[in-house]
C-alpha cells in the first residue's frame, strides 16, 4: 500500500504552529490513528531530525512513533537515493547540493519512489538555486502534497 511519507517540516510546523500537542492532543492522537491505519509513514532520518540533541514534546513523541512510523532504507530506497544524489550533484552547485543531501529529504522522496507514495512538505517548488523537495518530486515523478492538502485527502478532522 502507497504511504504519505512526511517530511520533518510537517511535524516541526504542527508542533510550534497551528497543532501544538498542549493546545491540539486530538491532531496527533489523530495523527497516530493515521499512523495505526497504514495511511503515513516517515524515514529514520526524520526521526534524527526531529530527536537528534532535543528534549522537547516532539521529540519524546516521535521516540515513542519510532518502530511504527518512521522506516529504515532497504537496498532500493538506497538505489533511489543515488539515483538522486547523482542528479542533484551533477545540475545544482555543490552547497546547496551538500546541504540537501546531507538531511532527510532526499531519504523521503527514495521511499516514495520505492512505496510508489506520495510526499507530504510544507516546501514549495524553487526556481533559485536551492535544492527543494518539489523540485526532486517532478524530476523523479513522484506525486507531492502540501500538509493542507494532504489532511484533507486523508480525512483529518479533529
Amino acid at each position: 500500500m502507497p504511504f504519505h511519507w512526511l517530511d520533518a517540516n510537517i511535524f516541526i510546523e504542527a508542533q510550534n504552529g497551528p497543532y501544538a500537542s498542549d493546545l491540539v492532543p486530538s491532531f496527533w492522537k489523530w495523527l497516530e490513528g493515521a499512523i495505526k491505519a497504514d495511511l503515513v509513514r516517515s524515514s529514520t532520518r526524520v526521526c534524527t531530525e526531529l530527536t537528534k540533541g532535543k528534549k522537547d514534546h516532539l521529540s519524546r513523541w516521535a521516540n515513542q512513533m519510532k518502530p511504527s512510523l518512521f522506516m529504515s532504507e532497504n537496498s532500493a530506497v538506497q538505489k533511489h537515493f543515488g539515483e538522486i544524489a547523482a542528479f542533484v550533484q551533477s545540475n545544482y552547485a555543490m552547497p546547496y547540493a551538500t546541504r540537501f543531501l546531507s538531511g532527510a529529504d532526499p531519504w523521503i522522496i527514495a521511499h516514495a519512489m520505492d512505496n510508489k507514495g506520495t510526499v507530504v512538505t510544507h516546501e514549495v517548488y524553487s526556481e533559485g538555486k536551492e535544492v527543494k523537495i518539489p523540485n526532486m518530486c517532478e524530476q523523479f515523478s513522484v506525486p507531492y502534497l502540501g500538509a493542507y492538502a494532504a489532511l484533507r485527502k486523508l480525512g483529518m478532522r479533529i
